[in-house]
C-alpha cells in the first residue's frame, strides 16, 4: 500500500489510479491549512480538485491527457465519490472516509467570512454571486458568461479576467463553481498566467455546485442519506432522466478501470520482488 504523509502539510495521501487521494477521516485540516497558511508555502500549484466515479471516467476516457496531469499535480485530490473509498479498500490501498468539496466548502466558508479574507469566486450565475457576497462583503465575483468548453479563446478571455481580480483583491483564495470540466481549465489558465508570480497564486478550489448547495439553490442528501453512503441514490431520485445514463450506463466503466488498476499494481508488485 502506498500510503506517505506529506511533511510540508501533514496530511496523509494515497496513491490511487495515478493520483495521490488525501486520505483523512474529516475535511477540517485542509480547512485548517487554507485559513492558516500562504498558498506558496504549502504547494506549487495550490489547487483542490474533487473527483468522483463519473470524473475519474472522463479523465481517463479523454486522449488530451492535459486535465489528467492537472489532477496528477493538484496539492489536494480529494475522494468525492465513496465508489472511490470503496474501491479503494478491494485494492488494499485503503481511504478511510469520502472526503467531498461540498463538505470542504460548508467548513470553509464561514471561516473565510469570519476572518474576512479577500476571496475570489467564479460563479454559475447571480443567485450563487449575490448570495456569496450577501454574506462576504470582501468578496469579488465574476458571474461567468455562457461559454463551451472547446472555446478556448473564450476561456482564455475568462482566465484573464479571474487573474485581474485575484491580483487586484490580492485573493488568497480563489472558488471555481462552474464544474467539470471548466473549472479545471480555468484553474489550469490561472495557474499558467499567474507562473512568473507564484506568490500572488491564491488557494484554487475547483468545487463545481458546491458553493450553490451551500446556498440552498440545490438540495443535498440529508446526512443520514450521506453516512449511509446513498447521496447518489437522492440525487438521482431528483433527476432521474438527466442521471439515469451516468449512473447506470457511463459509470459502469468505473469496474474496469479498478481492474486495471489491480492489474497495475499487481505487475508493480511482482517487479519489486
Amino acid at each position: 500500500m502506498n500510503r506517505a504523509t506529506s511533511g510540508v502539510d501533514e496530511l496523509t495521501r494515497v496513491e490511487l489510479f495515478g493520483f495521490d487521494f488525501v486520505d483523512d477521516v474529516s475535511i477540517e485540516p485542509i480547512a485548517d491549512i487554507i485559513v492558516g497558511s500562504r498558498p506558496d508555502q504549502v504547494a506549487f500549484p495550490p489547487v483542490v480538485v474533487t473527483p468522483n466515479t463519473d470524473l475519474l471516467l472522463q479523465l481517463f476516457s479523454d486522449s488530451d491527457d492535459r486535465l489528467r496531469t492537472f489532477f496528477s499535480n493538484a496539492w489536494c485530490v480529494l475522494p468525492d465519490g465513496q465508489p472511490i473509498v470503496w474501491a479503494s479498500r478491494l485494492l488494499k490501498a485503503p481511504l478511510r472516509f469520502r472526503l467531498t468539496g461540498s463538505d470542504l466548502f460548508a467548513h470553509l466558508w464561514p471561516r473565510l467570512v469570519d476572518a474576512g479574507a479577500p476571496v475570489f469566486v467564479l460563479a454559475p450565475n447571480d443567485a450563487v454571486s449575490d448570495g456569496l457576497r450577501a454574506g462576504h462583503p470582501q468578496a469579488v465575483t465574476i458571474v461567468a458568461p455562457m461559454i463551451d468548453q472547446s472555446d478556448d479563446a473564450g476561456l482564455a478571455t475568462l482566465a484573464s479576467d479571474c487573474v485581474a481580480q485575484i491580483v487586484a483583491t490580492e485573493a488568497r483564495v480563489a472558488v471555481l463553481s462552474l464544474g467539470h470540466p471548466k473549472d479545471s481549465m480555468i484553474a489550469s489558465l490561472i495557474i499558467e498566467q499567474l507562473a512568473a508570480t507564484p506568490e500572488r497564486i491564491p488557494f484554487v478550489l475547483c468545487v463545481g455546485g458546491s458553493a450553490e448547495m451551500y446556498l440552498g439553490l440545490r438540495k443535498r442528501a440529508p446526512m443520514w442519506v450521506q453516512r449511509c453512503s446513498a447521496e447518489w441514490l437522492y440525487r438521482f431520485a431528483q433527476e432521474p432522466r438527466r442521471l439515469f445514463h451516468r449512473y447506470f450506463v457511463r459509470d459502469i466503466g468505473f469496474i474496469p478501470l479498478v481492474w486495471r488498476e489491480h492489474r497495475a499494481r499487481r505487475r508493480g508488485a511482482a517487479s519489486t520482488r
